[in-house]
């Protein structure tokens, strides 16, 4: 019997024994962004929050899950080097993204000119927080830490119209946002979100998936904003309203409204001259999570009518009682029974601006 010949082929060549299908799109995308690992070309600040996500099973994982489509305009904020952005301009129709480190802007471009794609993408040198946004209907981004808070006020209060916003966010931050009430970390961040949209939290993401590795973990979270639905009450009065509520959230109402300070303090903001004072602009309002706690300490109290501020504080104490909310607690009340108990001290002329 003759022993076979057998033949040693070398792998490189044994692999295109075998060609899957590759469509030229797929094939550049194969070429230009397999290697998502940060190449050190210049230095990133990590006081700036840059942290570049390397992980490619995670961003293809934020892509599937922001659901982007082929009709999609999609709002990046902070694209770094381009990872995430040229995963985004595989599956949308456009891909705006809003870069203010120049050097970030050139590696993008380059990279995104070498798929061949620089005509589905529009790259903006500048501040997210300083300028306005151009049309978009969905926003994915890997957003520095430090402007969370305000760019999502941004973007649920500044009169865009967008169906969802999915944000990878660090996790701590991720976990208040989406609480819910009786949940440990609610507080007056998620009631402020919650007022105008839903939040959920999509999954975790390791801080060992970033180039350099920060010092905590990130989550990734969906917005959706409430379709077509009219925010119920004045904004800045909410927003004053959540600020005292939540100044000691786990006190009792009763307790948090009936202080000497705090009913002095309410008095003062509730006079006519005070409410003909307040300035209206967008930048007053942005400020979602501070819960006010010591504000009003070391201010100068000036002298008021004794009498005048007792009644304020029997109209306050009233106000409690018929709503029921005396022994409510601001971390498991429910926006309809704060929304609540707002109209009621509005309509006995006790205002939060």
């Amino acid at each position: 019997m003759k022993t076979p010949v057998r033949f040693l082929i070398p792998t490189s060549k044994l692999l295109l024994l075998h060609k899957p299908h590759i469509t030229p799109l797929s094939q550049s995308f194969l070429l230009h962004t397999s290697p998502d690992s940060w190449d050190r070309r210049f230095p990133l600040h990590r006081p700036r929050g840059q942290h570049i996500l390397t992980n490619p099973r995670v961003l293809d994982a934020i892509v599937r899950k922001a659901g982007v489509g082929s009709d999609d305009s999609v709002l990046e904020v902070g694209p770094g080097t381009g990872n995430l952005t040229v995963r985004l301009l595989g599956a949308a129709r456009h891909v705006t993204a809003v870069e203010i480190d120049e050097r970030m802007v050139e590696a993008l471009k380059e990279r995104v000119e070498n798929l061949g794609l620089s005509h589905k993408l529009t790259v903006i040198r500048g501040d997210a927080m300083k300028m306005q946004f151009p049309y978009f209907s969905t926003c994915v981004a890997n957003i520095p830490y430090g402007i969370s808070s305000p760019l999502i006020a941004k973007l649920l209060f500044g009169q865009y119209q967008f169906c969802t916003a999915t944000l990878l966010l660090q996790k701590e931050f991720a976990y208040r946002l989406t609480a819910l009430p009786g949940d440990s970390e609610y507080n007056r961040l998620a009631a402020n979100i919650r007022l105008v949209a839903e939040a959920e939290l999509i999954m975790d993401v390791s801080k060992r998936d970033f180039a350099p590795v920060p010092k905590v973990d990130s989550s990734l979270v969906t917005i959706r904003p409430r379709s077509g639905s009219i925010i119920p009450v004045d904004l800045k009065e909410w927003l004053g309203f959540t600020r005292v509520c939540f100044s000691k959230k786990n006190k009792t109402l009763g307790a948090i409204f009936k202080q000497k300070r705090m009913v002095l303090e309410l008095f003062k903001r509730s006079r006519p001259e005070k409410k003909n004072c307040i300035n209206g602009e967008f930048e007053n309002i942005v400020d979602l999570e501070s819960d006010g706690e010591g504000e009003s300490e070391g201010k100068e109290i000036k002298q008021v009518d004794p009498h005048e501020l007792g009644l304020f504080r029997e109209t306050i104490g009233k106000v409690l009682e018929k709503v029921g909310s005396n022994e409510k607690r601001p971390s498991k009340i429910t926006n309809e029974d704060l929304l609540c108990l707002l109209r009621s001290f509005n309509q006995e002329g006790v205002f939060f601006q």
